[in-house]
């Protein structure tokens, strides 16, 4: 067995997973998730718990069977509890704000770049004091995202980040706030003369 997906999934209160074929519907207080399961791969709710079995012990059932126990445990998470990832936009100058369903950046270039933020995830833009001013030089702004559906905030949160990616030097750039950016040593000045 698996030892992921062997484990079920404790279903809180207010959260329902219905199961029909391979489709997958988890709904609570913060909205509905769908899925398909891969075949191969089966579902059970039983006494507010969800159990996955799998058709045989081929090596890539084995890996789906857990793969799909977790993805139904995000789901889970989800509907229920929220995720939340933080973006820094760290260099002078730069700035984010928010206009209708759009993220309007400011970065150095010669245009402001705009992102259209899916319907499914918020944003709120905290304002930096001088404690996290001090502790990242050139810091300007974090930005909270939250949704529901943990694929679809890391790949917004992915797609924002490839904008500007931190560089190397400086650490200008946008990273996320657990991120930890190698500062390389500039060009140290050659010798007299060579």
């Amino acid at each position: 067995m698996s030892r992921v997906g062997k484990e079920p999934i404790v279903i809180p209160e207010k959260v329902t997973v219905d199961v029909k074929g391979q489709h997958v519907k988890v709904t609570g207080p913060l909205g509905t998730l769908e899925r398909d399961l891969n075949d191969g791969i089966t579902i059970k709710v039983k006494d507010k718990q969800a159990i996955f079995t799998r058709k045989d012990d081929e090596k890539q059932t084995r890996s789906l069977h857990g793969l799909n126990r977790s993805l139904v445990a995000n789901m889970v998470e989800g509907v229920s509890n929220g995720y939340l990832k933080k973006l820094m936009i760290v260099g002078t100058g730069y700035k984010a704000e928010v206009k209708g369903k759009w993220l309007v950046l400011t970065l150095g270039f010669s245009h402001e770049v705009y992102f259209e933020i899916p319907k499914e995830v918020k944003i709120e833009i905290e304002k930096i004091g001088r404690a996290e001013a001090s502790i990242i030089s050139g810091l300007q702004a974090i930005i909270d995202f939250r949704s529901h559906d943990k694929e679809m905030l890391g790949a917004v949160c992915a797609a924002i980040r490839d904008i500007k990616p931190p560089e190397c030097y400086k650490g200008k750039g946008i990273r996320y706030a657990d991120e930890h950016i190698r500062i390389k040593p500039g060009k140290v000045a050659g010798g007299a003369g060579v």
